[in-house]
């Protein structure tokens, strides 16, 4: 069985991408460059975190001008990128890539990693989501692919808790929505990341004046 992993360089995905070699799983890691204010950061940081934890080199498809059609406080530095980090459509469009790229390269499954349910902020978070968004790509491409969310009984701090224990190099990875050299500790990636008591310890996610 062949997933399309998709993948940024924060912690959840890279996690979620050694969960799926951990259970000899074949996979294809996707990064989206959806027009995110950190794509550059991301794709450079999601090529170097892969080669050193020994999975698979990711492959990245340009949809910048999505980010900048349709746009948010992680696309557009003139917005909030807290209050505003909403970017329509955005988990519907990595489904639909990865779904479409999975059909071409004759994998089976999807592979997003959201986090538990409850706490999720946005309407493309949810399993309603998910199984409708199942049901519509494979309709438009007759096909039986299925969509996974490995993390989904997870809390950030899980995450972080099991990075550790695959020895994954965190310290490596790029999880702020800002694009910046430091890390904002305004958007909601940081926050996610400084609300953990793991986090805590991982210097990037200080925020200014601590």
């Amino acid at each position: 069985m062949t997933f399309v992993t998709l993948v940024s360089d924060g912690i959840d995905s890279l996690v979620m991408a050694k969960i799926i070699e951990k259970e000899d799983k074949n996979q294809i890691p996707l990064f989206i460059d959806y027009g995110q204010l950190a794509a550059k950061k991301e794709w450079e940081a999601c090529q170097k975190i892969f080669k050193k934890s020994n999975l698979p080199e990711p492959t990245r498809i340009d949809l910048s001008g999505y980010g900048k059609l349709i746009t948010s406080g992680i696309t557009d530095p003139k917005k909030n990128i807290h209050e505003e980090a909403f970017l329509p459509g955005r988990n519907l469009l990595f489904l639909v890539v990865g779904s479409a790229f999975a059909h071409q390269k004759g994998a089976k499954k999807v592979a997003i990693g959201l986090l538990l349910e409850k706490l999720h902020l946005f309407p493309d978070q949810t399993g309603r989501f998910i199984v409708n968004t199942n049901i519509a790509v494979n309709e438009a491409m007759d096909d039986d692919i299925v969509i996974v969310t490995p993390l989904i009984n997870f809390i950030k701090n899980d995450v972080i808790k099991l990075a550790k224990h695959f020895n994954l190099s965190i310290d490596e990875t790029y999880s702020c929505h800002s694009g910046q050299d430091k890390y904002c500790g305004k958007c909601i990636s940081c926050e996610e990341i400084m609300d953990a008591p793991e986090g805590k310890i991982l210097p990037q996610f200080k925020r200014k004046g601590d």
